[in-house]
């Protein structure tokens, strides 16, 4: 029973976020806003289409490093689909950590994510990022058609 009631819980909670990530798509599928107003009220795009690749902005975790390691690349992945597009097609990811050691041991996190994908890397420890409660933000670029 008890069992039960956390699957129901959370599967509620994935729904909501999903809900919540659908987001909104303009300019003929070249811009995504996943949060439209706090997004234009600061002007920018979550993700941005520029000929063959898509730039998506820095996605952002708070909490301990596993759960913000989590929430960032379940957001990616989400932001990713809106294009048709999955981990597979990032070439570039850049990572700024508060803690690069936590980091480091989260490392299973994104490779649940990434599988055997090995697209090109920087890891790099902040003193702060833009919300102090902000530990982890992820920033990646996709190839829409792969060229390989």
């Amino acid at each position: 029973m008890k069992k039960n009631l956390l699957l129901l819980i959370a599967f509620l909670i994935g729904l909501a976020y999903t809900v919540q990530a659908q987001g909104q798509k303009l300019q003929n599928g070249k811009v995504f806003h996943l949060h439209p107003k706090g997004e234009q009220e600061w002007n920018y795009a979550q993700a941005y289409r520029s000929g063959n690749l898509l730039y998506l902005s820095g996605t952002v975790g708070k909490g301990d490093m596993d759960k913000a390691m989590e929430r960032v690349y379940q957001t990616i992945e989400l932001t990713l689909k809106q294009y048709g597009l999955d981990l597979t097609h990032v070439v570039k990811e850049n990572l700024y950590a508060t803690d690069i050691e936590a980091a480091k041991k989260s490392q299973p996190i994104r490779r649940k994510y990434y599988g055997t994908h090995t697209p090109a890397a920087t890891w790099v420890q902040i003193s702060r990022l833009f919300e102090e409660d902000t530990v982890l933000e992820v920033e990646v670029i996709a190839e829409i058609r792969k060229t390989e």
